[in-house]
């Protein structure tokens, strides 16, 4: 007997990899938008909002694609 769902489970496969490729990277932005962001503060003492707002951004789009590749199945 086959399965009917079987073809489907190398696609959804590959969907949980590329979610935890995409969610490393968001995060790994995420983390040098801070590091520019804290930077920019500590030589100038201004806020960089725009680095501080991509990273907070990437953080949520990273956590998100982790969390889709966790309960993939």
């Amino acid at each position: 007997m086959t399965d009917s769902t079987s073809p489907a489970r190398p696609v959804a496969t590959a969907i949980r990899y590329l979610a935890i490729i995409a969610g490393c990277a968001c995060l790994l932005l995420a983390a040098i938008c801070v590091a520019i962001a804290c930077q920019v503060f500590v030589q100038t003492g201004l806020f960089a909002q725009s680095y501080a707002m991509v990273g907070l951004i990437s953080t949520a789009m990273g956590l998100l694609a982790l969390t889709l590749a966790r309960v993939w199945k």
